[in-house]
């Protein structure tokens, strides 16, 4: 079934995230693969807020678990150079090669195109703009409106409401297997975007589609 609007998640899937790694990295002690790490965590404690209840900031997750990470490797991080370092880089992340050029032919066909991130909504408005692709997307959406995190059934259901969208006739495209999973279980078609180094979750539930580029993406639509 062709959907008739595409939500596409936004850090690693649309956006390059080597710049933010260089950047953490230098309060790291260099360490890159540390910033593998902190991404793997942030994602932790925000179901961590989802789970008990509470809602903060993704930067302010963010900091929280980078000056954790540097402690478990006995380095001396604050939570003020934490946030004012990430607030640096997140916001000046370029898109993968592969990104508008999908974009473009994806809006030319007609579709409606959503953008929907964990990031804040002024976090996630700066990131879009400083990528130069904003325009292509008729919403959005930040989880912030609903202050739960993806993978929650909250989110998607949201989504798909703002967009005026049955679930069945939307698909989510994330480079997270933990994202298509939660977006399938609400009733959503999925892809996933095997960027280098991804892969689904084995125990999650199997996307309708798996790309190793988003070029591909146009030729599942417009087939």
């Amino acid at each position: 079934m062709t959907p008739k609007v595409i939500f596409f998640d936004i850090n690693e899937t649309l956006l390059d995230m080597q710049a933010i790694k260089t950047g953490l990295a230098a309060v790291l002690n260099g360490d890159e693969t540390l910033v593998d790490l902190w991404f793997a965590n942030l994602l932790h404690h925000s179901l961590v807020d989802v789970a008990s209840g509470q809602f903060h900031d993704f930067i302010d997750i963010g900091a929280a678990v980078l000056t954790m990470v540097a402690h478990s490797k006995g380095i001396t991080v604050n939570e003020a150079t934490a946030k004012d370092t990430i607030k640096q880089h997140i916001t000046r992340l370029p898109a993968h090669d592969d990104v508008i050029p999908t974009l473009k032919v994806l809006q030319s066909a007609g579709l409606t195109l959503v953008a929907l991130s964990n990031s804040s909504k002024a976090g996630l408005d700066a990131q879009l703009e400083y990528a130069n692709i904003r325009p292509y997307f008729s919403h959005v959406l930040s989880v912030e409106s609903v202050r739960t995190y993806k993978p929650h059934a909250a989110v998607y259901h949201w989504a798909c409401q703002q967009a005026n969208v049955k679930n069945k006739d939307a698909m989510m495209v994330a480079a997270h297997g933990w994202d298509v999973s939660g977006a399938k279980a609400t009733g959503m078609q999925t892809t996933f975007v095997a960027r280098p180094g991804k892969m689904t979750y084995p125990l999650g539930l199997v996307p309708n589609h798996t790309i190793e580029s988003l070029n591909e993406l146009t030729n599942i639509i417009t087939a």
